[in-house]
């Protein structure tokens, strides 16, 4: 038997649909892939399943800060040529990629999916201002991409054309709406913030079979290996002195090993999910039935379930990493995942001083009952008001 047999986590295609304005036909557009320095990545065209208006804009989604909004060609797509006009690739690139972070979650959660304020798109500005900078704003609603230009350069960083910086800010914006008693606070709950950011950029770029391939062209699919996927930011990273990128997810520190800042904090969590991210993707991969990047095409579906399992079955004011890594293990026991990544999950989390192995094994017995299969987590949230 496969060993992904056990893994039932697509809904049904009735059940769930991307939030947004349907279309029959979507969108082309052109995007960096990952950031400008990734010359294997590069400029890609990417299919947005739904219709999309001058701005660009949608009903989730909205550029703001141009001088003139961007006009959709003939078919009515937004195939711009970054070498033409930059600020408008620009804006499509960035209105592109906080919709592809609504998308790949919605396909997960069902279309009732609302920003943490309720009814009306978020505000995105790709050209927001002079500094070193990117963030989202519960009070403007609207995520802000600033540029810069680093000591000893004559070129300009925009962190708008970074995927993951975009994906990390949309990942903020994303987990306010899911859990807005999160926003504010310092400690582990700011630092889960801040790993959910990096793991949304990584799980993005899981979901998108072309830069699966890419991945494991570039690693030969080592996943431990030093590569664009585990570098996150590498251009704002490499300008501001950081060689391998802003953060690193294939870490090895523990909690006892950083302080209480946000940023620092959060790596022990981010290095934890990747380190079983990475356990998956080798106990799962078998050449003779599936092409490695579909292996890790379906590695990503199954983190991203355990990433928002964790989650969603968590406190809705302060947590911990504790509670979500438990939140994470009693769910993978209780739909009865492989024995295999089950102990991963457990070894790292373990490993990263988390939470203790004992304590798990104390705490997790008979951890089957009041879990959800997936089709009742859709059901879950169609009663749970996300912009409540």
């Amino acid at each position: 038997m496969s060993l992904w047999s056990n893994f039932n986590i697509i809904p049904h295609p009735s059940t769930y649909a991307v939030s947004g304005e349907a279309s029959n036909s979507g969108t082309s557009v052109k995007i960096w892939k990952q950031d400008p320095a990734v010359a294997e990545a590069g400029i890609r065209k990417v299919f947005l399943p739904s219709s999309v208006k001058t701005g660009p804009k949608d009903n989730m989604v909205a550029i703001v800060g141009l001088p003139n909004p961007v006009q959709p060609d003939a078919n009515g797509d937004f195939v711009v040529d970054p070498k033409r006009n930059e600020l408008e690739f620009d804006a499509v690139h960035t209105f592109s990629v906080v919709r592809m972070v609504v998308n790949m979650f919605s396909r997960y959660n069902g279309r009732e999916f609302k920003w943490q304020w309720g009814d009306g798109a978020i505000k995105v500005d790709p050209r927001a201002g002079l500094t070193p900078n990117a963030y989202y704003s519960r009070s403007e609603r609207a995520l802000r991409f600033f540029y810069f230009k680093p000591q000893n350069s004559r070129n300009m960083v925009y962190t708008c054309r970074s995927f993951d910086i975009v994906a990390h800010e949309a990942g903020h914006a994303y987990l306010d709406a899911l859990k807005p008693g999160w926003w504010g606070y310092q400690g582990q709950t700011g630092a889960l913030h801040e790993s959910f950011g990096d793991l949304t950029a990584i799980l993005l770029m899981l979901s998108q079979l072309d830069v699966c391939d890419t991945i494991i062209a570039e690693t030969k699919g080592d996943l431990h290996s030093e590569s664009f996927f585990n570098n996150l930011a590498d251009e704002f990273g490499v300008a501001l002195g950081y060689p391998r990128g802003l953060r690193n997810a294939d870490n090895e520190l523990k909690l006892s090993e950083v302080d209480d800042e946000v940023h620092e904090l959060s790596q022990v969590f981010t290095g934890a999910f990747y380190d079983i991210l990475v356990d998956c993707y080798n106990n799962y991969r078998d050449d003779s039935l599936y092409d490695p990047a579909e292996t890790l095409f379906r590695t990503g579906k199954q983190m991203r379930a355990l990433l928002m399992q964790g989650i969603m079955n968590s406190s809705n004011g302060e947590t911990s990493f504790k509670e979500i890594a438990m939140n994470m293990i009693a769910y993978a026991k209780s739909q009865n995942w492989h024995s295999t990544w089950v102990d991963s999950i457990i070894t790292h989390f373990d490993r990263r001083e988390i939470v203790l192995e004992q304590e798990i094994v104390a705490q997790t017995k008979g951890a089957k009952k009041g879990w959800q299969n997936t089709s009742q987590l859709h059901s879950k949230f169609k009663k749970a008001n996300l912009a409540a």
